[in-house]
């Protein structure tokens, strides 16, 4: 009998996405992908709905995936947080749950880059 195990993810800690040099790394991966804004909404909802995995939040039980168009809102907010100020994000995001999604995105799609983002 072949037994096959799922991948498991736990989304980003509170403590992680105030971190502001975690944050900066994050903002550069996601601003250096080559998805425009308008691309960002869709990739996202296609990665994190269609991951055959576990998604547990940081206290081990599973996580409830949020509505993505819900917490993302209007793509334009892409813009403004890919907007840059001396290779620095030039805004502060406040929603730390969208953060929670663009790195949940690396976690599946690319964990290679989000393993550095906490170096």
């Amino acid at each position: 009998m072949l037994v096959k195990f799922k991948r498991v993810i736990v989304v980003a800690s509170n403590q992680e996405l105030t971190n502001e040099h975690y944050c900066q790394r994050l903002w550069l991966a996601a601003r250096n992908m080559p998805i425009s804004r308008r691309q960002w909404l869709n990739v996202l909802a296609h990665t994190i709905y269609n991951f055959d995995g576990v998604i547990l939040s940081t206290n081990g039980m599973l996580w409830s995936i949020p509505e993505i168009d819900e917490v993302m809102g209007d793509d334009r907010w892409l813009s403004l947080y890919f907007e840059e100020d001396d290779g620095r994000p030039r805004r502060e995001v406040r929603l730390k749950e969208r953060l929670r999604m663009l790195d949940l995105y690396f976690r599946i799609a690319k964990p290679h880059m989000q393993r550095r983002f906490a170096k």
